[in-house]
């Protein structure tokens, strides 16, 4: 499977499984080894903004996450589960756990530009919408040999993404990888 299939049947995969659901450059940033936390009221700071801040540390930790896995295709890397939970987490791992059944591995930089979009309820947010263009031009699949698995780059994909605070916690609950190109 060619690097624009796997990334297409991630994508199909991810808008099959999200449709019934009510919804830095660099590697994406190196997340903290700390979890999240909700956002603590400021006088300088409206909790609207902070929870925009603290959901994008938490959508660029997961991607992150996702980025450093790759290399080792491992569904297990305790990273993955600070950051996402529910079907964007069983999403990842679905990935991880085929791309090491098939011998690959993915290393580059993933590119992010996330923006929040909107956050519920606007007085003291749970949730926050963010649209963002995932760059994977360079994140590409390898054997574990070291060699590409085949000639096709990566692309960038428009990706929309939920994330909620649980429990004290932002974490991404869902997110759509659109097709290539799409951004």
């Amino acid at each position: 499977m060619d690097r624009r299939t796997g990334v297409v049947g991630l994508a199909t995969a991810l808008v099959i499984a999200l449709a019934g659901c009510s919804s830095k450059e660099g590697n994406g940033g190196t997340p903290s080894n700390s979890v999240v936390p909700a956002p603590s009221p400021s006088a300088s700071l409206p909790l609207s903004v902070a929870a925009e801040r603290d959901a994008l540390v938490a959508y660029r930790g997961m991607w992150s996450a996702f980025v450093e896995a790759g290399k080792t295709s491992d569904p297990d890397a305790p990273d993955l589960r600070k950051y996402a939970s529910d079907n964007a987490l069983k999403l990842i791992v679905r990935s991880l756990y085929t791309d090491r059944d098939q011998g690959k591995v993915t290393k580059g930089p993933l590119r992010l530009d996330p923006k929040a979009t909107e956050s519920k309820p606007p007085d003291v947010p749970t949730e926050v919408k963010i649209l963002d263009c995932v760059d994977s031009t360079n994140w590409l699949e390898y054997k574990k040999s070291g060699e590409l698995w085949d000639k096709e780059p990566g692309s960038k994909h428009r990706t929309t993404a939920t994330v909620k605070l649980t429990d004290g916690v932002w974490k991404v609950s869902s997110f759509i990888l659109e097709g290539g190109a799409t951004c």
